[in-house]
């Protein structure tokens, strides 16, 4: 009898532990790649946001964001994103001194989201400064 009382108390504590949901924050991004387009050495500072939203039903904490490349800054937010909350990761591009090429980097975002490692993508193409052209003017001595 006491052993049939226990093992009905084991099931029915699972079943409690099981139906309670687990409180966790999600982050979704709108866009998780962004193309900032083909532009010139002479305006090689780009700068793009990242729109997220937690759909979890726990708070969003971002504890770091380590960009792939040191031509990549960002600014993001540090306090608490409420589930149901969208918020704001903020990148600049900087090509300056940069040779003319495509470029995809990615930035990795470390969160206690479900998933705890995202990664956000920009890409584009740096071009050669844009040359401009002098008239040649002839000196009559």
């Amino acid at each position: 009898m006491k052993r049939t009382i226990l093992i009905l108390l084991a099931i029915f504590a699972v079943t409690i532990s099981n139906a309670q949901e687990e409180k966790k924050a999600k982050i979704e991004f709108e866009k998780t790649t962004i193309d900032l387009g083909r532009f010139g050495q002479d305006k090689a500072v780009r700068h793009c946001q990242f729109i997220f939203k937690n759909t979890g039903n726990a708070n969003l904490y971002i504890h770091q964001i380590i960009p792939t490349c040191s031509c990549t800054s960002n600014k993001y937010p540090t306090h608490a994103i409420e589930p149901g909350a969208s918020d704001t990761i903020f990148v600049t591009y900087n090509g300056e001194g940069k040779a003319p090429r495509k470029f995809r980097s990615s930035i990795t975002i470390h969160s206690n989201a479900e998933t705890e490692m995202t990664k956000i993508y920009i890409k584009g193409e740096l071009l050669p400064a844009e040359v401009v052209e002098t008239p040649i003017i002839e000196i009559e001595e």
